[in-house]
This record gives structure tokens, sequence and C-alpha cells, in this order.
């Protein structure tokens, strides 16, 4: 399976090179995080927002938009035309799962744009003094846990609504519906302390704080112990939830498939 996987990656990632320009061009669709940035810088001039400084501020969107860059999956627009067209008979014949390629696609792709963000952050970082992250042997484990399930809840809730074009051609809408509801209660566009007591609370316990917000407050230090235990359960929980809903579209939806190879 790994040199499968090597191969399917070695492939989406020679890819990537032929549209560098395009890859760019997405990283330029996390311009709203900046603006939301200095926003909030503009607001909190006078002193702390919501307990959030200028350096806070700075800090959790710079993290923010690394998370960004790894939790952004876009598997239901692939999986919607491959199904509407055909695409997807010969790969349903291959000795492994279709899922596969679009993991090993994302994951190129991120590398990619990685590669280009994290210079840019880090300088960011290190010219403002007061935007000070959270850093010990723990919250770091911790992050890069909560980071993966951060992508696992964003991949498979997406890979879940692409399935839906078994039985709709509109699922790309769903796809934009979910991706309104990310930007706004996922921390995007301002950190959740900033919404009302009851409204946070409802988000602890849905998928959105889990995608982004989350794992900025680890690096952040807002999350720790008891709460960051809770946290990390609840988003795995999520990440079970959309692994076991996958698996059973994906049985029912290919059962009812019967497109001809594009």
């Amino acid at each position: 399976m790994g040199r499968k996987y090597l191969a399917l990656f070695r492939s989406a990632w020679m890819l990537s090179l032929e549209y560098r320009a395009e890859g760019v061009v997405w990283m330029m669709t996390n311009l709203m995080s900046i603006i939301m940035l200095v926003v909030w810088l503009s607001i909190s001039h006078g002193g702390p927002v919501g307990g959030f400084s200028s350096g806070d501020f700075v800090a959790y969107y710079m993290v923010g938009l690394i998370v960004r860059q790894v939790t952004g999956v876009w598997a239901s627009w692939g999986l919607s035309d491959d199904i509407r067209e055909g695409a997807l008979s010969p790969q349903l014949v291959r000795p492994i799962h279709p899922i596969h390629r679009h993991v090993a696609a994302n994951w190129a792709e991120h590398v990619m744009r990685l590669t280009m963000l994290l210079p840019i952050v880090a300088v960011v970082l290190i010219i403002t003094p007061d935007a000070r992250l959270y850093l010990t042997p723990i919250s770091i484990a911790a992050f890069m846990l909560s980071l993966l399930g951060a992508w696992l809840v964003s991949f498979l809730s997406d890979y879940a609504i692409g399935i839906l074009s078994f039985w709709t051609s509109q699922a790309t809408a769903f796809t934009q519906a979910m991706q309104g509801l990310k930007v706004v209660f996922s921390g995007i566009l301002a950190p959740l302390q900033m919404f009302p007591a009851a409204m946070q609370g409802a988000l602890n316990w849905l998928p959105f704080r889990y995608m982004l917000a989350f794992c900025n407050e680890i690096l952040l230090g807002q999350t720790r112990d008891e709460r960051l235990l809770f946290g990390l359960a609840v988003q795995w929980a999520w990440v079970l939830f959309f692994f076991i809903l996958v698996r059973i579209l994906w049985k029912l939806g290919a059962r009812s498939y019967g497109a001809v190879g594009a």
C-alpha cells in the first residue's frame, strides 16, 4: 500500500508542479484571512478585544493560514465530475479505492503550497514581537494531532458530499453551503471567542470548530489540560462519524452507479 501511495503522490506532485500558478492563485483566496486580520488589528489598536491583543490576532491568523492550507479540500468537485461523466468506471476496477487518488492529490497540493507559505508566516511572526505562540512538547504534539484531525474532518465531510452525486447532479451546491458554514463557524472570519457565549457552547459540539479554530487555540495556549482532552475527543469523534458515513454512502452509491466509462 505504501508503494501505491508513493506512486499516486509522485503523479499528483508532478501535476501540481505543472500548475504552480494555479496553486498560487488558490493561495490568494486566503486573502480573506489577511483582510480580517487588518480589521481586527484596527479594532484592537486601543486595547485588547475579547482577550485578544494585537499580537494575539497576528498569531491567530498566521497559524490559521497554515491550518487553512492543510485543511483545504476539493475532493467533492472532482468526485462529482467523475460520477456524472463516467470517469469513475475505470477507477472502480483498479486494485485501490478511488478515495486514495484524491488523498494523494490533496496532499501533493498541500506540500507545494506550504513550502511557499511557511517562510512568509515565520517572517511575520518573527517581526511581530507581541505575536507569541505557546510552544511546549505537549502543545506541539497536540497541535499536530489536531491538525491531522482537522484535515480528516474536512476531507471526509467533503468526500461524503461528493458521494451524493450518485443520486443528484447538484452535490456541489451542498459543497458550497458547507464551505459557507465553515468560513463563518470554524474561526476563519473571527476567533470563536468573539461569538456570544451560547453560540460558543454549541460550536464546541459541532464539527466546524475542529476544522480550524481548535488548532489555533492550542498553539496560542488558549486550550489546555481538560479542555484540550475534551476538544481532541470531540474532534476525533467527528472523524469517526464522517469515516463511517463515507463508507455507508459509498456502498449504497456504488450499487446504484451505472455510468459508462469516459
